[in-house]
């Protein structure tokens, strides 16, 4: 059974089920391990597994609101780090959005992280950006910023990177 067949499944049993029933469901489904609960206190939401935030609120199975988390496992001049912030920054900046809380990059291959899948984050909310920054013309400090990145060290297949760009 594929994910979205399980997930929507659950869906239809907590359709039919009163508030206790709905519980009983959620529960069994987060031990068998289909659903995770948000661990901020105040949200308290059912997500799927494989998602990395709350639906709700943003924040993590863990209750930790977002915060960075570093391009690998070994350690990157912090100047690179700041580089990266102030070019995303800037970037939606000039785009004249609102800037999102956190922009999370997942590496499944391309040229280094500049070819990772890439998530704006606005609370709970996540907005994909199509093609991610990959066109080094188009995103020229951006594309500069990764690239630092991927020389310093190349990101492993599954790795995942968040910056946080909300003070």
């Amino acid at each position: 059974m594929s994910e979205s067949d399980v997930q929507r499944v659950i869906g239809r049993l907590v359709e039919q089920a009163d508030e206790r029933s709905a519980q009983v469901i959620y529960d069994l489904a987060c031990r068998a391990g289909y659903l995770w609960c948000c661990g901020n206190t105040g949200c308290r939401a059912h997500n799927p597994r494989g998602r990395r935030y709350c639906e709700g609120c943003g924040w993590g199975p863990k209750g930790r609101p977002v915060g960075d988390i570093t391009p690998s496992l070994y350690a990157v001049p912090d100047r690179k780090w700041r580089a990266l912030r102030r070019a995303v920054a800037a970037h939606f900046e000039q785009l004249g959005t609102p800037m999102p809380d956190a922009v999370v990059f997942d590496y499944f291959g391309g040229p280094g992280w500049r070819g990772a899948e890439v998530r704006a984050m606005y609370g709970g909310r996540c907005k994909e950006i199509a093609d991610g920054f990959r066109d080094r013309d188009a995103y020229e400090d951006i594309a500069a910023a990764l690239d630092g990145l991927t020389r310093f060290e190349k990101p492993a297949f599954g790795e995942h990177m968040r910056l946080v760009l909300a003070s």
